[in-house]
């Protein structure tokens, strides 16, 4: 409309000034002729939001293809050990306080529980070392309410014994990996023998 507004205003004087000598740049010109002009203007500029609310949306786009990138660069793998002796009861978790690698930042020390956080295959370990008087270590990698895998250490006579086990296991983003005991009372001997670790290998789209 201020297009229009001044287009009419400069043609006004124009034609004022010209009509002193006999002509003007409007004679001849109809009032269809303005209405097409002002059509074609409003046409113009309906034609120019459109094109600025495509920009607006391909913008928005690419910044949600470039978290995703991201994301998908982005690598996914922690280790936890523990640090100092520990006994647990029946269905309580394993708190593995020591963590040396945390990409991604699923793991959590206070809760023993690493929530995967994007979907994928992934590798998933427990080394598990007794404490020497005479308590085993029995064990299931859990994954929610289901069993992943189950390891045992037995304990004889002052010795200590290693158990280790590692499994693939295709994860649900926010799904919660975690140890749990399996026996009334199971040691386990710290100083970073005892040890949880996890890392993506594969990234999987729904």
């Amino acid at each position: 409309m201020k297009t229009l507004f001044i287009f009419s205003i400069l043609f006004s004087v124009t034609c004022s000034k010209e009509r002193e000598t006999g002509s003007c740049l409007l004679d001849g010109v109809s009032d269809g002729d303005i209405n097409a002009v002002r059509l074609r203007l409003a046409e113009e500029r309906e034609r120019r939001l459109l094109l600025e609310n495509d920009v607006q949306l391909l913008t928005l786009r690419y910044a949600q293809l470039q978290r995703l990138f991201d994301q998908a660069m982005s690598p996914v793998g922690f280790r936890a050990v523990l640090s100092n002796h520990t006994t647990i009861q029946t269905g309580e978790v394993l708190k593995l306080d020591k963590v040396d690698m945390n990409e991604g930042n699923g793991y959590n020390p206070a809760l023993g529980v690493f929530r995967a956080p994007v979907k994928g295959m992934y590798i998933l370990s427990v080394t598990a070392m007794t404490r020497g008087d005479g308590l085993q270590v029995h064990i299931t990698l859990m994954n929610g309410d289901k069993e992943l895998t189950r390891l045992f250490s037995g304990d004889v006579g002052s010795g200590r014994m290693v158990g280790a086990v590692s499994v693939p296991a295709i994860l649900s983003e926010n799904d919660n990996i975690f140890i749990k005991a399996n026996l009334l009372n199971v040691g386990f001997y710290g100083r970073y023998f005892t040890s949880f670790s996890g890392v993506l290998i594969h990234r999987m789209t729904e």
